[in-house]
């Protein structure tokens, strides 16, 4: 204290009325968003590469499950293996270029001091989409080989080269995305603690955020088994079972539809 005292602020505001003090603020709510037309979320989601590739996707492996069971697709067999055989050369070609989209993600993930907060976030990142990159990329020739334009002698190594860089990026991206996943979950821990109507709406987004992730892992852990299968293919003959590829092709295919049908 310094002996001086304030003099009292003068206001020309009216009294405040005990029931307008005491009354409790009133609560916020949130309307939730409208439901979008079903035919308009359809044609937005076939108008993307990555929807008409996933419904290939989800087609090719089917056949592959009705041809690794003990009737092999009975009198069908030939249909299916024709069948199976167009479609995944029709995915290839849904490819060319795709292995920008990894280029650019690098770029992004490297700039982003929020998701690239330590040189291990960075070595990660460079294994999963340089991978993923390079096998997209090899991917291109191995299309041209089968459609005949190259010489059917390339088809060999290069898929064995595009095989390997696939089971890399998969390693990887796994690695990466637990990693992501923890950041998330110390993020969910930090809102908690907090209070407030935003707080509330960070935890959902967050929440979400999680579950997606926690999808993606298991999507690319089922496509890590198949690249898997197809190196043991490649160096020891035999791979995994054809049952059990074509389980993890239709869980991946699935994974990654829902994923494209909610991001668009």
């Amino acid at each position: 204290m310094n002996g001086t005292t304030e003099p009292p602020l003068e206001t020309n505001s009216k009294p405040i009325v005990a029931s307008e003090r005491e009354r409790p603020p009133k609560p916020i709510t949130f309307s939730p968003p409208p439901r979008r037309d079903f035919l308009l979320h359809l044609e937005a989601y076939l108008a993307r590469r990555d929807g008409v590739d996933k419904l290939l996707k989800i087609s090719r492996y089917a056949a592959k499950i009705l041809l690794a069971t003990p009737s092999r697709g009975g009198s069908l067999s030939p249909q299916l293996q024709a069948f199976e055989s167009s479609v995944g050369l029709s995915r290839k070609a849904f490819r060319l270029g795709k292995f920008i989209q990894d280029v650019n993600s690098l770029r992004f993930f490297s700039f982003s001091k929020t998701l690239c907060s330590s040189p291990l976030d960075l070595f990660l990142a460079i294994v999963a989409f340089g991978g993923e990159g390079v096998y997209f990329f090899i991917e291109q020739f191995v299309w041209l080989a089968k459609a005949g334009l190259l010489p059917s002698e390339l088809v060999p190594p290069l898929q064995k080269l595009s095989t390997w860089s696939e089971l890399v990026g998969y390693v990887g991206s796994v690695a990466l995305k637990t990693r992501e996943m923890e950041k998330i979950k110390a993020s969910i821990e930090a809102r908690k603690k907090e209070e407030g109507d935003d707080d509330e709406m960070d935890l959902e987004r967050l929440n979400g955020k999680l579950e997606l992730k926690k999808l993606s892992i298991v999507q690319d852990a089922a496509d890590g088994v198949m690249a898997l299968s197809d190196v043991k293919s490649f160096h020891f003959g035999t791979g995994f079972s054809a049952l059990v590829c074509a389980m993890a092709g239709m869980i991946s295919a699935l994974i990654s539809t829902h994923r494209n049908w909610r991001a668009c």
